[in-house]
């Protein structure tokens, strides 16, 4: 119940597809990346590189995808975007998810490389690879619309790329609708290499809950508390502004700070109230936390919250260039490129230009300079079309700053080639994981950065800056107290042995939701901001969905499991591959957000290292898991495979400026 019980294999080179069973994966990864990454570490060789025609594309859904709780999926495979090429899982939302359920299908394996560019059409059990040579080269918006038209059926869900995806570009995302999109790690490029321009879907099969009534009086309660009770302020926000304030103007409201006794005007949201047409979202969701937009003289489209970022970084353009900002978002969505990414690689080029490491003649002509309307739009297109200097970058900054030369690599804020957002700078705590792990949102959020919040909830209630901080006080209280059991842990910046288990426990329900279908925002991952509904509501969801008992114990076994399978499959990746790591500077307007509860002096910290690596079963001094918690977590496999590369030397580093890799233990 919930789940199709079907596997799709799609074979690209060979033109076949095949249908296995979910059936056999279920008890010890329950679904959604949990399943998909068993599969993924069985099936593809660690030494398999991300273009290879070897490598998968996959799509994963969970059991709640599809039902009221939840409209998440996730595409997984090897990364380009960085070193080694490890395995990546990356959400999506819209209604592509829960088509693919309805189409009888629980996770898509996608394997081979057309001959020439295809599409992907599945409707229900026919499924057909379809000539797409007439799509490529067009943006998504275009590929979409003509999709539809030949298949004659505009309820059709697609997932597709753009003209970055096309010419393998490492930023290059895949996209659904005109705002749904898995953006980080490169996925689009991936696709592109496999000459699959979309995958088209269209289910009518629908799902079946075992317990229908115990399914509604669950949702009733959930739906309750988001529109009436405690989450009701986060979410009145997401569906009022995204975080569209909270990240242009709301982290001067950070803990510590001295608040207004009422809110200055908000040019943020003054742009939101005159361009935005309406909210959008996923399928199901009561929230609808996207945006779309009409902005005259440069278009209409979507927008969701990491598209905000650049608005706070503030390395290209700022706060008061809000017309470029959604410039900026429309290209990157049309061309297929990752927000984040074309942040770090603009800032980047204007601190290069800035620092006469490069002229306007390196980049066709245009002066790189804060706020040009005509470098960024020139960015974006060349980068997606792989011409003029687009070249240069397409591969990521780690490999252009080699290029470059001229110590160029110091003034890139970046891991690898990827913007650093949740690994170096807000993980710390992980050591020597750090070199196998990719820029992951699972890790610990930073409980100051709910009080740029402020406005908005003070908006929403009609009360001071003062009395909306201290709801949230309150709030990151809470959260503190039900994992640690100490209410002001997180406002301690000292080692306790309390700071890795907060660590792991906001690692565990992030992947929680991942295996579920659930999406995370709406989950007690971010309870700081209000919400409450972890893994023993998750637990009651799925018992009721699929009518087989599930405890929040079950949940968190399994999460364990799957964070152990994905870092020993990636340190895999590392012995196997062997490229070194590019690790630029620290970005400071990143990391001046305290997380609950981490010490920054170096010592505390490197107790904090080895705690982690103890708990989780990983060697302290490699951050490579154990036979032993391999065995324990029945992922022999791996431990086989690892028994051959232990005692290798960390992966080689590329490291400049003040950033780097956190010391081991």
């Amino acid at each position: 119940m919930s789940r199709t019980g079907t596997i799709l294999r799609v074979d690209l080179t060979k033109r076949t597809t095949e249908r296995d069973s979910t059936a056999r994966y279920v008890k010890d990864f329950i679904g959604g990346v949990g399943i998909g990454a068993r599969i993924f570490s069985e099936e593809v060789p660690p030494g398999t590189r991300c273009f290879d025609p070897e490598n998968a594309l996959m799509f994963d859904t969970g059991p709640l995808t599809g039902t009221f709780f939840g409209n998440k999926g996730n595409f997984s495979s090897k990364t380009p975007e960085q070193a080694n090429h490890p395995y990546v899982h990356v959400g999506i939302g819209g209604q592509f998810p829960s088509e693919v359920k309805y189409a009888g299908y629980d996770h898509l394996i996608i394997k081979g490389k057309a001959e020439t560019p295809s599409y992907l059409f599945i409707n229900n059990d026919i499924v057909e690879i379809r000539d797409a040579k007439h799509l490529w080269g067009l943006d998504v918006h275009e590929t979409q619309r003509k999709i539809k038209e030949e298949l004659k059926d505009p309820d059709v869900q697609i997932a597709c790329i753009g003209p970055a995806g096309e010419n393998l570009v490492v930023y290059a995302l895949i996209l659904h609708e005109i705002q749904n999109t898995s953006s980080k790690h490169g996925l689009g490029a991936v696709m592109g290499s496999k000459n699959l321009k979309a995958i088209a879907v269209r289910g009518t099969k629908g799902l079946k809950i075992a317990n229908p009534k115990e399914f509604m009086t669950l949702y009733d309660e959930f739906f309750d508390d988001i529109t009436k009770g405690r989450g009701r302020l986060f979410a009145k926000m997401l569906h009022t502004e995204g975080i569209s304030r909270q990240i242009a103007e709301g982290y001067q409201y950070c803990y510590g700070a001295e608040l207004p006794e009422t809110l200055p005007p908000s040019p943020m949201l003054d742009f939101v109230n005159e361009y935005r047409v309406r909210p959008i979202g996923c399928a199901f969701c009561p929230v609808q936390c996207a945006q779309l937009f009409s902005v005259p003289g440069i278009g209409n489209g979507g927008t969701m919250c990491v598209c905000y970022f650049g608005l706070l970084w503030q390395k290209g353009y700022d706060v008061s260039d809000l017309k470029l900002w959604w410039k900026r978002t429309m290209l990157v969505n049309k061309y297929g490129l990752d927000s984040l990414s074309i942040d770090m690689l603009f800032g980047w080029l204007i601190d290069l230009y800035k620092e006469g490491i490069i002229t306007a003649a390196d980049t066709d002509g245009i002066p790189m300079e804060l706020g040009s309307d005509t470098a960024i739009t020139a960015l974006i297109e060349k980068l997606a079309k792989r011409e003029g200097f687009g070249k240069l970058l397409a591969e990521g900054v780690g490999p252009a700053a080699e290029k470059i030369g001229k110590g160029s690599l110091q003034f890139a804020d970046q891991y690898n080639n990827t913007f650093p957002y949740g690994i170096v700078e807000y993980a710390p705590d992980i050591g020597p994981v750090t070199p196998y792990r990719v820029v992951e949102v699972e890790r610990v959020p930073g409980f100051a950065d709910a009080y740029g919040n402020v406005p908005s909830y003070a908006d929403i209630d009609g009360i001071s800056p003062k009395e909306a901080a201290k709801i949230i006080d309150g709030w990151c209280c809470d959260a503190s107290e039900r994992v640690t059991g100490d209410r002001e842990f997180w406002r301690t910046p000292k080692y306790s042995k309390n700071v890795s288990k907060f660590a792991i426990d906001k690692e565990n329900e992030f992947l929680v939701n991942d295996v579920t279908g659930h999406c995370e925002v709406k989950s007690t991952y971010l309870e700081h901001y209000g919400m409450q509904f972890g893994p023993e509501h998750s637990a009651k969801w799925l018992t009721a969905a699929t009518g087989s008992e599930y405890l929040p114990e079950k949940l968190y076994e399994v999460s364990n499991r799957i964070r152990t399978m994905i870092d020993a499959y990636n340190v895999l990746c590392a012995r196997a591959i062997g490229e070194k790591l590019f690790i630029g500077k620290s970005i400071e307007s990143l990391v001046s957000f305290p997380v609950a509860g981490r010490p920054t002096d170096p010592e505390e910290l490197k107790k904090v290292q080895r705690d982690y690596c103890n708990a989780r079963g990983y060697d302290p001094m490699t951050g490579v898991p154990t036979r032993e918690r391999l065995e324990q977590l029945g992922l022999e496999y791996l431990a086989e495979k690892l028994d051959s590369v232990r005692g290798e030397k960390q992966p080689s580093t590329t490291l400049t400026g003040p950033g780097g890799l956190p010391q081991s233990p």
